[in-house]
């Protein structure tokens, strides 16, 4: 899930668009990765806040809007853990391509070239700082 997003002052360098979510019988979540058309990127949503002052609006279905965040200098995005899954400031970040996997900097057919890792992860780590390339992914 994206914690934060590092933006330069006065303006960042990021950016977004708005879609309604079209994928019959599937969920998205907020802060997880997907493919919407031809482009990848983390979802976001508007923050609401319940009676209680929980958040609500943690995820979307077929009908809802939500906001792609498909460029980002910096965003923590989930990781792939476990042996051959950590990321050296540099590595390629590599994306399977199934909505709301999680990131390996292993290569592997049919994966998505989606960025760069600028932080380094270990393999027990959850999550790794990328940048986001924004631009259409490109298949190894």
């Amino acid at each position: 899930m994206v914690q934060f997003i590092k933006t330069a002052v006065p303006s960042g360098d990021w950016r977004s668009f708005k879609f309604t979510h079209a994928e019959s019988g599937v969920t998205y979540e907020e802060g997880q990765l997907y493919k919407i058309q031809d482009t990848v990127g983390v979802l976001m949503l508007d923050i609401q806040y319940g009676s209680q002052g929980e958040k609500l609006d943690k995820e979307i279905t077929i009908g809802d809007d939500g906001v792609l965040i498909y460029h980002a200098e910096k965003i923590m995005v989930d990781k792939l853990t476990g042996t051959g899954e950590s990321f050296s400031p540099g590595d390629k970040v590599y994306w399977s391509g199934s909505q709301g996997t999680s990131v390996t900097p292993n290569s592997s057919s049919g994966y998505l070239w989606i960025g760069i890792c600028v932080k380094a992860a270990t393999e027990g780590d959850t999550q790794v700082m990328i940048d986001l390339k924004g631009d259409k992914p490109t298949t190894v």
